[in-house]
């Protein structure tokens, strides 16, 4: 589901990386951001797509957020977070961790708050929390995540509201538009004051995904067979950490734009002469057979005429681990990512490939792909090894596997989409004008959190003075009774004449 949201444009999405590579150029911080980060911005539209879907495409708030953000990335070393890092007694007693994903594929972080404590160490569980984050957007490039607080059996001791405040203000302030629902399972009546306050904390058009669940309707959002059994489900899966697998499957290569030019434009022949990819020598280094790649589709790059993206699948068929490049016979057009990268047996990966707002496609199939596989030697490498490795090889090599494609819009699909896009459109514009000016002042949320702790400490003496005035009355009427009980009268029998 997720959060409605303004759509973006690729020209929007330009702007926006534009900005932040004239102030990275200009005036850069103090200490560099993380290359990861970098790379995200200059080759990837999804992340700063999230940032204007999430500040209803405001071109300021949307870079002052992402400059913001990569600061703190930086400062807190999440993309290099590390499970030895972390508080090990938390991390292994599966209070918090990823498993399963919900009805639209998302993965599921579950926190499972009968396991908490207050007395714990807030700032080493956020880290926590994190670490899992980034460990599986690693895992599943950028993926969304639902939070799903099971809180069967979390009564006033464990139910911590400055930690799930903490963890609601992580993901609004650096995590935008991560969300695809917030499931609350089991909540008790007595906790019920406190999630209002949950609410209040969330942007206003978060809060449409935010779900109080229990076991009659869980299957909404959560299949039967990813519901764990206590949620009354088929899931028998018992919580054991497992490390991070550290195995590059598809690793991106350097994402500065000199490295980009040079990659993109040459091939290296056994000569060493520098050959740029054109339309007259793409028809020659095509292989008709698939020994090591199957792409999907496999002729064409669809292109959606809503937003000029299209993507390829690509999937090793090979033994052995397999390493790939991507080129273009019009490389000033487009923007790909990853553009090369190693597949292991049976593992899959997927190219994203951007048309740039300042072009478009050639209305002759001028435009075309092409996509060059041979094995890896030695089954692993890195990034920077891939990019020598295919620098120092020829395309005609007999090794390497071609794969041509030729690039088009999709029309029927892009149709479709568009009209359906347009819809969501409309719905979040009323959505907006419905949600409000804007989320409460921060001072108003604490006295809201205060009132919700107060309201459940007076709910629970009210209780107490009920059930003791109750005693006291069935004590009253129990002594009445005895008081006013007939005195047993003793009968002697009659003398007989």
């Amino acid at each position: 589901m997720g959060i409605k949201v303004k759509e973006t444009t690729p020209q929007q999405i330009e702007e926006l990386r534009d900005r932040f590579n004239r102030k990275y150029a200009s005036t850069p911080p103090a200490a560099p951001f993380h290359p990861t980060d970098i790379d995200r911005i200059r080759n990837d539209h999804l992340w700063l797509q999230r940032f204007l879907e999430m500040h209803d495409l405001d071109m300021e708030a949307s870079f002052t957020k992402l400059w913001e953000t990569c600061t703190w990335r930086q400062s807190y070393g999440a993309n290099d977070l590390e499970e030895s890092q972390l508080n090990q007694e938390y991390l292994k007693e599966g209070s918090v961790f990823v498993h399963n994903n919900d009805v639209d594929g998302k993965p599921l972080l579950i926190f499972r708050v009968k396991l908490h404590s207050k007395s714990k160490n807030l700032d080493e569980l956020i880290r926590i929390v994190v670490y899992w984050v980034e460990r599986t957007q690693r895992e599943q490039h950028l993926t969304q995540l639902t939070i799903f607080f099971d809180m069967a059996g979390t009564g006033l001791a464990t139910m911590d509201l400055d930690f799930v405040k903490r963890i609601v203000e992580t993901f609004k302030q650096y995590y935008p538009n991560t969300l695809n629902y917030i499931l609350v399972f089991e909540l008790a009546w007595v906790l019920n004051a406190a999630f209002k306050v949950i609410k209040a904390l969330l942007p206003p058009k978060a809060v449409e995904i935010l779900k109080m669940i229990s076991k009659k309707d869980i299957n909404q959002y959560i299949t039967k067979d990813n519901c764990l059994a206590s949620w009354g489900g088929e899931d028998n899966y018992e919580f054991s950490f497992v490390p991070e697998a550290k195995k590059v499957t598809s690793k991106p290569v350097a994402a500065n734009a000199g490295d980009d030019e040079q990659f993109d434009k040459k091939v290296t022949f056994v000569d060493s002469a520098p050959v740029v990819l054109k339309e007259t020598n793409i028809n020659k280094m095509h292989t008709t057979s698939e020994g090591m790649l199957h792409i999907n589709p496999k002729d064409f790059v669809n292109f959606n005429s809503k937003n000029a993206e299209a993507t390829m699948s690509i999937k090793s068929i090979a033994t052995s681990a397999v390493t790939y490049k991507i080129q273009t016979t019009s490389p000033e057009k487009f923007r790909v990512r990853p553009r090369c990268g190693i597949i292991q047996p049976n593992q899959e990966a997927t190219i994203n490939i951007w048309l740039k707002s300042e072009h478009k496609l050639s209305d002759d199939s001028k435009d075309k792909f092409l996509v060059m596989a041979m094995v890896a030697p030695g089954g692993e490498c890195s990034g920077a090894d891939v990019t020598e490795l295919w620098r120092s090889k020829s395309p005609t090599s007999t090794d390497v596997e071609q794969h041509r494609l030729v690039c088009r819009f999709d029309e029927n699909k892009s149709k479709g989409q568009l009209d359906c896009a347009s819809k969501s459109s409309k719905a979040s514009v009323d959505c907006s004008k419905k949600s409000g000016a804007g989320v409460d002042p921060a001072t108003a949320m604490e006295r809201q959190l205060a009132f919700t702790q107060n309201l459940q400490y007076v709910t629970l003496a009210l209780l107490f003075l009920l059930f003791a005035g109750f005693g006291f009355l069935m004590y009253q009427q129990l002594g009445q009774h005895a008081s006013t009980c007939p005195k047993a009268t003793a009968y002697s029998c009659a003398k007989r004449k």
